[in-house]
């Protein structure tokens, strides 16, 4: 019988999209993969967040990944919709970190967005906030790697999930004006993830991976 690495890793948003890639690959290495839905935790909602805290102490694997907001101009982003965003990009991670224990030797993946590097005019929240709480991720890698915990930042450029469908309206025309003529898979997010742990990979720490398909002009 294989042995497994880890005993438990926790995937926000792992119920579609680029979570539920990751989570498929995981339960390769780990006894036990909760992955879950919004329905499970919204991170926008912050009581969602103090009883996901109650139900999860800790864990040897936590990804940190949610979906964003709709594309709009600077100008139609109101108080509103800046409140349910930070909440949701920014704060409600911050109180999970702040809470839940990663067991030594761990590992802390955030699932960010290439767009930290370029940001876009249509998703400044996105952008900004993801940009932001990958600096609080910087800022505690140091004391996480005190106990072997690696912490991880990957930003995806576009890959093949619901969240493109808001922002592409033809997708097949849209591969074409990309470097790789062909958007990502995110089976490959997964096998990333999957391929860090598997190997215990622990000198990667407090970097952040842009897995955009040379979609970034900036040198990474």
């Amino acid at each position: 019988m294989k042995k497994l690495n880890f005993k438990r890793a926790i995937v926000l948003g792992g119920s579609k999209g680029l979570g539920a890639s990751i989570a498929k690959e995981l339960k390769k290495n780990c006894k036990v993969v909760n992955a879950l839905s919004s329905k499970d935790i919204d991170t926008s909602d912050l009581q969602s967040v103090k009883n996901f805290l109650r139900r999860f102490k800790s864990t040897d694997i936590l990804i940190l990944n949610s979906g964003g907001p709709k594309p709009l101009p600077f100008d139609k982003l109101d108080e509103k919709i800046w409140i349910r965003y930070f909440k949701q990009l920014f704060l409600g991670f911050c109180l999970i970190l702040k809470k839940i224990k990663i067991n030594n030797n761990g590992y802390i993946f955030y699932i960010s967005s290439s767009i930290i590097k370029e940001p876009t005019e249509n998703l400044i929240p996105s952008s900004s906030l993801r940009l932001a709480f990958s600096s609080v991720l910087k800022s505690l890698s140091l004391k996480y790697s005190q106990k072997g915990v690696s912490v991880i930042n990957i930003a995806p450029g576009p890959f093949k999930t619901k969240r493109v469908k808001e922002l592409v309206s033809n997708l097949k025309k849209f591969e074409k004006t990309l470097p790789t003529k062909k958007i990502g898979d995110p089976k490959e997010i997964g096998v990333l993830v999957n391929s860090i742990i598997k190997h215990k990979l622990k000198y990667l720490s407090g970097s952040t991976i842009y897995l955009d398909g040379n979609t970034l002009k900036t040198f990474h």
